[in-house]
Parts: structure tokens; C-alpha cells; sequence
């Protein structure tokens, strides 16, 4: 799990993204 986050450290920064999009998108639309 560790080295695929070595190898992947943009997939983890998309993903962190897509949470506060997510985050914002809920806020919006509830």
C-alpha cells in the first residue's frame, strides 16, 4: 500500500481533490 502511494503520489492528489469537490458538490446540492 505504501509503494503504490510512492509510485502514485498524483493519483493521491486527484483523489484528495475529488473529495473536496465531492465535499463542495454536497454542500451545494443538499
Amino acid at each position: 500500500m505504501k509503494t503504490e502511494r510512492k509510485i502514485n503520489p498524483r493519483k493521491d492528489e486527484e483523489q484528495k481533490v475529488a473529495e473536496q469537490m465531492f465535499k463542495k458538490a454536497r454542500l451545494w446540492f443538499w
